[in-house]
């Protein structure tokens, strides 16, 4: 009875001056299409080879997001740098027919549209171009996730006329941002993102506190509507469902949420502990389970920043903020993240 009375009152909570009605049953979570694509969220990076020439290959970034209409989830969208023949595109899902249609551009600026059905052994996605010019032949692109959710590949096939059957042209070997096989993957212990539910590795900021998204599409959607979304944040607390905030040092009141970015000079010298066999040191557990929530959360936020930078070459800027989360936050995943970046950028 409790609980559907603070519920009650949630439902019409004033947030930065508004009060707005917000329905219990209310939810922005993914359609279920979209669900096998769900751990796409967020950056990837890898390397690009073909099938020609396995040992000539070059760098790629992948990112992906959710994308929003009126304020509901109705596909994904796919930044690619590096890549050689898709720039950006659109994952629709049609209902009735059931299948997965890509539209982008290709690397020349050129449209491009691809569509398929999911395996629903596999789980791999294979769409075949629609508009692939008569003298090139056919093309197929296969979108594939391993098992741990933190490598996925996209692979590239042609059918050259009169050709029996499809071949492949190259295939990008992608792993996700901040985590890796040594480390373990981190993103189910990740906070959740306060527009979708996802693994919320990136923050927001609004009104002196932090708020976990997953992509720069929640953050948009967040930015367009930050009442809406503190208010469902507010219900899953009173749950149990997400975890208690702490206030940043973002300042006054802001008129609109943005994307929280450290100062780097800013930040103090960070040391890792060691003890005498070099091993980094680490006290007792006993912080309580809200406690543990607000500092996996702040150490999420902070190992973003040092991901950011590390993509944009500052290497030794990433380190500062390594370093700080293997110091500030021992226990958390991103700790774990932030160590194995560390030893990999040759860190001490």
């Amino acid at each position: 009875m409790r609980n559907r009375f603070l519920a009650g009152l949630l439902g019409i909570l004033a947030v930065g001056g508004m009060a707005v009605a917000f329905a219990d049953d209310e939810r922005d979570a993914p359609p279920p299409a979209y669900a096998p694509f769900e751990h796409l969220i967020g950056g990837w990076k890898g390397q690009g080879i073909p099938a020609k020439n396995r040992l000539k290959g070059w760098p790629e970034q992948h990112m992906w997001a959710w994308k929003f209409v009126k304020g509901k989830p109705v596909g994904l969208s796919v930044e690619i740098k590096g890549g050689k023949f898709l720039a950006k595109g659109q994952l629709k899902h049609d209902d009735k027919g059931g299948l997965y249609t890509l539209e982008g551009t290709d690397t020349d600026g050129k449209p491009v549209v691809f569509s398929g059905k999911l395996d629903e052994d596999t789980q791999i996605l294979s769409i075949e171009r629609q508009d692939a010019p008569a003298e090139l032949g056919k093309e197929r692109v296969d979108i594939a996730l391993n098992q741990n959710k933190i490598r996925y590949t996209m692979r590239l096939f042609r059918q050259e006329p009169d050709a029996p059957q499809f071949a492949l042209v190259y295939d990008a070997n992608l792993g996700k941002d901040g985590e890796s096989f040594a480390a373990g993957g981190a993103a189910a212990d990740l906070p959740k993102c306060i527009v979708t539910g996802g693994a919320g590795g990136m923050t927001v900021a609004f009104e002196g506190k932090s708020y976990p998204i997953c992509c720069t599409g929640c953050r948009d959607e967040f930015n367009d509507n930050p009442a809406k979304y503190v208010k469902k944040y507010l219900l899953r607390l009173e749950k149990g469902e997400a975890a208690p905030l702490k206030t940043t040092a973002a300042g006054p009141v802001e008129a609109k949420a943005n994307v929280e970015t450290p100062s780097v000079k800013a930040m103090p010298k960070a040391t890792i502990p060691k003890t005498k066999s070099g091993t980094v040191t680490t006290k007792p557990d006993t912080k309580p389970a809200a406690q543990k929530g607000e500092l996996a959360t702040k150490a999420a936020s902070i190992l973003s920043q040092g991901q950011a930078l590390e993509k944009s070459g500052k290497t030794q800027a990433a380190l500062t903020y390594y370093k700080r989360v293997a110091k500030e936050f021992p226990d958390t995943p991103a700790a774990r993240t932030a160590l194995a970046k560390i030893k990999a950028l040759g860190g001490k």
